[in-house]
This record gives structure tokens, C-alpha cells and sequence, in this order.
């Protein structure tokens, strides 16, 4: 059975849905692995149990590394650093998202059984979307003779080999934005509600906009990596501020609580990060738009399910566009969302919405979103004619590893498109997520901000190729 609801939103330079999404890191968190979010024990970051990664050695004898590939002798210098460069060394590096640095061959080699497992299992690296659905830049998928690679490494005690050999790749460390334009501080620590399981707080930052900039990209510091789970940029023109402040002013102390965005309506999203996350580079040519006098809302979901009595001091550093982005490449972010789904206890569920396209635009990226409960999200783009094109297919939904997935050149949609996203939830007893040790019981799933409710969520990056049309 699969429950429908349909959208029906004009997407235009300035109609933007902004809804909050949560997510979580790990911290005591984990889900059962029949549930398809990811492997029991996993840890943000790393994304992969002791357990899975110390019977990974065993997982490759020399010669094979379990993948039916045959690998002669292999050293470190030759033939492993080359792959860790490319793939890996986006996020082990010194400050990256990972919880260990992959930078010489003194921090490889510790790891050795861990990366044969993890390459073995495509855990790693952490890459979701389905093949043949989605021209995605920037893929983190190994071929079989990588993957044999290191389980052959691995397996015949990993070798150094000759430093002579090293290639001399340049590391792939992400994209590299240069110096931020402006970052955002909120300027002093935070105390999440220890009362609360899930805390939502707003604060507003003055990125010092004199003049009009546009963004092109982004870098998000969580403070509390064990609690914070998603922080989401809104814009806000100085036609809102007042609103905005008003908010603040009624509560005590810096900030306010606030659920699904920052409680004034048009502050859009400009951008946001879930685990798995590192910095963000719009596509080029576009960014997003921002007026002179915008400032910025930074909201953050604090999970307190299984840690308390933390203190924050999240950041984000934005970066501008040497030279202002022309009209038709300003971009802006949608949503489209199912929040009115009921999913019974014990059942397995997929439910849907849709969203009409009234304008032409260019599809640029898109970021599909779950909770601890999801299997599967898939994005459509349905035709007038009734065909349809695959957007995105994540068939492993790994609620540790969300991100924005932007095309290698954009997907064009007309008016009389149609957006079709599809969520499919586990919500068996015996698949249900551990939380402190303890499986929780199975009961009925809704929509909500909690982590262990749910959510049925697509993001939207696009830009507007017709603004004049109706």
C-alpha cells in the first residue's frame, strides 16, 4: 500500500518551502541492520562497527581479497595510497568528518582489515545512491580491483613498499572554497535543555552583508558532534528582521526554540548539514542570492536521547562568488514532502508525494531525507507523456550518511513535470532502532522533528530558467 499526499507549490526564485529535517550521528544511536539504515554498532563518521571492520582481514585471502579479482603482491605506496587519495582522504583528513586520519602509511596500516572490510561491504567509502539513476559528480564508488586491492593489502600484512613509488596525486580533500567571506558565530557557548530529548534552537547571526553576495558554498563546524544532529541556514532580509528579532526577544537568553524553520515565514533555506556532511560547493555557475542587509538563522537540532549536559558553539563559514552570479544561475532550494503519513506498528510501509511543476527550471541537486526508520527513498521526475526519469535512489537508506547529491550538469524540468518521491519505512519490532542498549517498542510512526519519529523529504537545488512564465 502506499499513501499519497500531493504538493501542490510554485517553484520561483522566492517560493521556497523551508522544512526542518533532523538528523542523527551515532551517539548511542544505532539501528538493527535488517532495517537496511545501516550496520548495528556504526559511528557517524566512520560508519562502521569494530566488529564489521575486525572480520574484514579475514574477508580477503592474497591473491582474491573475497571479490573474485586476482591481485599479485600489493604495497602501500604502489597501489593503496593512489585509491586513498582519491576516495578517502575527503574526509580522513586532519579537521574532516572522519574520526581518524588516513594521510601517511603509519595511519593506514592500523586500518588495514578495517578498509578491506569496510571496501568489501561498500560501506566504504560511504556513497548511496543506486547506479544508473542520476549523472551525480564527485561519486565515491571504488571499481572490483580497487576493492581487491586492499583486501590483498590487507591480507598479506600490509606492506610499505618503496616510498620511491608514491605517486604524485594531489590529495582529494573536498572542495576547496578558499577563505570564507563571512562566518557565522553565534557568539556565545549553548546549554541544550537537558529536560528536553530533542532540542530546537534558533539563533541569528549578522554576516556584516554591506553589500549584495552571492553564496556558492559553505562549511558547517558542529560544536557538540555527539548531540548536534542537522543545523539548517535560513535567510533573512531586512524586511523580516524585525520579525525574526521579535522571536529572539521572547525568550530569555540568546536564541529561541523553533521546529520546522525559524517560525516567520519566507526565510528559505540556504543551506544545512546532516551526518555524513562536509563542506558544500554549489555548482558552478549558481549560488544563492543574498541581499545587502540578509542575515542568517542558524537552526540546530540537539538529539539528547543518549547524551546531556553539553555545551555548543556551532559555526559556519560561507563563501561568496568572486564576481556576481548572473540572474538566471541564482539558485534557491525546495522541499517536496509527505508529512502526513501514519505508519501502523509493526508494519513495513511506502508512502509518497508529489510535487507540480509550474515553471521550467534547472534541477541541479537534490537531498533525500529519513529518519532511523527508512529503508528506501527514491525521486522521479514524471512527464506529461508518462514517461519518467530517475532523480535519485538511495535502495540502503544509512541514516549516518546524508548529503547533497548535485548532478554533473542539470536536469531540465518544464511546467506540467511532476516530482514523485517515494519513502518506505520498517517499522517491525524486530527491526526497530537501539537506543541506549535498549530496542525500542514498535508503535505508530507520523511525521515529527523527534529522531525517532519520521519524516518523507526531498530538497530541491534548482534555478529558475523562465522566471517571467506564468
Amino acid at each position: 500500500m502506499i499513501m499519497h499526499r500531493q504538493l501542490s507549490v510554485t517553484l520561483g526564485l522566492v517560493a521556497t518551502l523551508a522544512l526542518g529535517a533532523c538528523s542523527s550521528n551515532g551517539g548511542g544511536l544505532t539501528t538493527s541492520g535488517a532495517a537496511g539504515s545501516g550496520t548495528a554498532g556504526s559511528t557517524a563518521g566512520a560508519g562502521v562497527s569494530g566488529a564489521a571492520g575486525g572480520g574484514a582481514g579475514a574477508a580477503g585471502t592474497a591473491g582474491t581479497a573475497g571479490t573474485g579479482v586476482a591481485v599479485g603482491n600489493v604495497t602501500y605506496y604502489r597501489d593503496v595510497e593512489p585509491i586513498i587519495k582519491a576516495h578517502c582522504q575527503t574526509c580522513h583528513f586532519a579537521g574532516g568528518i572522519a574520526p581518524f586520519t588516513l594521510l601517511s602509511y603509519a595511519d593506514a596500516k592500523p586500518t588495514a582489515a578495517l578498509m578491506a572490510g569496510a571496501t568489501a561491504q561498500h560501506i566504504m567509502p560511504p556513497w548511496m545512491p543506486a547506479a544508473g539513476c542520476g549523472d551525480f559528480r564527485d561519486e565515491r564508488v571504488l571499481t572490483a580491483d580497487q576493492i581487491a586491492i586492499f583486501g590483498a593489502w590487507s591480507a598479506q600484512g600490509a606492506p610499505e613498499g618503496d616510498p620511491a613509488e608514491a605517486t604524485n596525486v594531489p590529495p582529494n580533500l573536498g572542495p576547496q572554497l578558499g577563505t570564507p567571506g563571512a562566518t557565522l558565530d553565534p557568539g556565545a557557548d549553548y546549554h541544550p535543555n537537558d529536560a528536553l530529548t530533542d532540542d530546537y534552537h534558533c539563533t541569528l547571526v549578522d554576516p556584516g552583508l554591506t553589500a549584495a553576495q552571492d553564496l556558492i558554498g559553505f562549511n558547517i563546524h558542529p560544536g557538540s558532534t555527539a548531540t548536534v544532529h542537522h543545523v539548517i541556514l535560513f535567510s533573512v532580509t531586512q524586511a523580516q528582521l524585525a520579525a525574526v528579532q521579535a522571536k529572539d526577544a521572547a525568550e530569555a537568553g540568546a536564541g529561541w526554540t523553533c521546529f520546522g524553520g525559524t517560525g516567520v515565514d519566507n526565510t528559505p533555506t540556504i543551506g544545512g548539514w546532516v551526518p555524513g556532511s562536509g563542506a558544500t560547493a554549489f555548482p558552478a555557475p549558481t549560488g544563492i542570492h543574498l541581499d545587502a542587509g540578509t542575515q542568517i538563522v542558524m537552526q540546530i537540532h540537539y538529539n539528547l536521547l543518549t547524551t546531556k549536559h553539553v555545551t555548543d558553539r556551532t559555526t559556519a563559514d560561507l563563501f561568496y562568488a568572486a564576481t556576481p552570479i548572473p540572474a538566471l544561475s541564482r539558485a534557491a532550494i525546495a522541499a517536496v514532502a509527505n508529512t502526513t503519513f501514519l505508519i501502523a506498528a509493526n508494519t513495513k510501509q511506502t508512502v509518497a508525494a508529489d510535487l507540480p511543476i509550474n515553471n521550467s527550471f534547472d534541477l541541479w541537486g537534490v537531498v533525500p531525507h529519513m529518519h532511523l526508520h527508512g529503508t528506501q527513498i527514491k525521486v522521479q521526475i514524471k512527464h506529461a507523456d508518462g514517461s519518467a526519469d530517475c532523480a535519485v535512489d538511495v535502495p540502503a537508506w544509512n541514516f549516518h550518511w546524508q548529503q547533497f547529491y548535485y548532478y554533473q550538469k542539470a536536469t531540465k524540468l518544464v511546467k506540467g513535470d511532476t516530482v514523485h518521491l517515494e519513502c518506505t519505512f520498517d517499522n517491525l519490532q524486530a527491526d526497530e532502532p537501539v537506543i541506549n542498549g535498549a530496542q525500542m517498542p514498535s508503535g505508530p510512526l507520523v511525521w515529527g522533528e523527534k529522531t525517532t519519529d519520521e519524516m518523507c523529504l526531498n530538497y530541491l537545488y534548482f534555478t529558475v530558467t523562465n522566471p517571467l512564465a506564468p
